[in-house]
């Protein structure tokens, strides 16, 4: 008898135009954890108006899943492919996807951007409010503080608008080299 030590991870799946919460629906019929990151907009027409969630990376969703499990995923119908090196699929990073998750959940405002690439260097950890605990770039747009998260599987990232009354910055922490000890 051999064991499946696999681990689960996030893998990001290309689905066909406007598929997206059609092939989300039908992954979690099938028993899988997936993730569609959406946000709203408010849509107006010549007879009314109304507030639609638009996926924030259009043409993509999540899902967890291990390895083997990647070819039952593929035959869900709407799912073009899974993002890959070659050959080999690519696992997203999962502190981008936890962190995608909690802004999502936190119900503020999200917007996609163009990717931003930053350093360790650049990066600032959120320590209270309801993203406390994530790390991504802090700018400001249009008067209000917002964080950048990237995913760099997908080269997109999504502005977060925060609450300046709740939220707490600190920067990453140098740590201090000892001088070497004269003998």
């Amino acid at each position: 008898m051999r064991l499946n030590c696999e681990t689960r991870e996030w893998y990001a799946f290309r689905v066909r135009p406007r598929h997206e919460k059609m092939v989300s629906g039908a992954l979690r019929r099938k028993g899988y954890e997936e993730f569609l990151p959406v946000t709203r907009s408010r849509h107006k027409w010549s007879d009314r108006s109304k507030v639609v969630e638009l996926p924030l990376f259009p043409g993509y969703i999540f899902c967890g899943a291990r390895r083997s499990d990647i070819g039952g995923i593929r035959s869900t119908p709407g799912i073009v492919d899974v993002i890959r090196a070659g050959v080999q699929p690519l696992p997203a990073r999962q502190e981008e996807i936890e962190g995608l998750r909690q802004a999502a959940e936190a119900d503020l405002p999200l917007e996609s951007c163009a990717f931003v690439e930053s350093s360790a260097s650049d990066q600032l950890r959120i320590t209270s409010g309801p993203l406390k605990g994530l790390q991504g770039l802090l700018i400001e747009v249009r008067g209000a503080e917002r964080l950048i998260l990237s995913v760099e599987l997908l080269r997109r990232s999504v502005m977060v608008e925060l609450p300046p009354s709740s939220v707490v910055l600190c920067t990453p922490v140098s740590i201090p080299i000892p001088e070497k000890a004269v003998a």
